[in-house]
């Protein structure tokens, strides 16, 4: 018997949206439909999806985990592409791509989330397409942030 092997962060976030995507496939032949819950925590952790802090945001003060592609818009083309017949793998190469988290201030998700403000907690910008910018609602809403040091391998606390 041999002993685990160690995964870099990069194989580890593939691993990770490989199981995703397996699940989301299971769910939705089963169901027809899966959960945008599987975009996070014991499946995907945060650890390997949080890749920047809003500029704004101080030591110590509430945050909000912001997914800069909200799941529900991941999960819903997840459904599509199975219904074109997309492998695990082109499924899990997507979720890769499009689920990253932004650290933003409370005032910052309202400004995204508002109906009378930007009203976009749950969807894109109208023009947005996939293939374009992931950080777009970001920048509609005008949050400035800093992209985390990949290169650390101290874990991740999100308060």
């Amino acid at each position: 018997m041999t002993g685990r092997r160690s995964y870099t962060r990069e194989e580890r976030l593939d691993r990770a949206c490989l199981r995703v995507a397996m699940v989301i496939r299971g769910l939705w032949e089963e169901r027809g439909s899966s959960d945008t819950r599987l975009l996070e925590g014991l499946l995907l952790p945060d650890e390997l999806t949080v890749v920047g802090r809003s500029r704004a945001l101080h030591d110590g003060e509430p945050r909000r985990r912001e997914h800069v592609v909200p799941r529900r818009v991941i999960v819903v083309e997840c459904h599509e592409m199975l219904a074109r017949g997309a492998t695990d793998e082109a499924i899990a190469a997507f979720i890769r791509d499009h689920t990253k988290i932004v650290l933003i201030t409370a005032a910052e998700a309202e400004r995204l989330d508002r109906a009378d403000e930007l009203g976009l907690r749950q969807t894109m910008p109208k023009d947005w397409l996939f293939g374009g910018d992931v950080f777009r609602r970001l920048a509609e809403a005008n949050i400035q942030w800093n992209p985390l040091d990949d290169a650390s391998s101290e874990p991740l606390t999100i308060e």
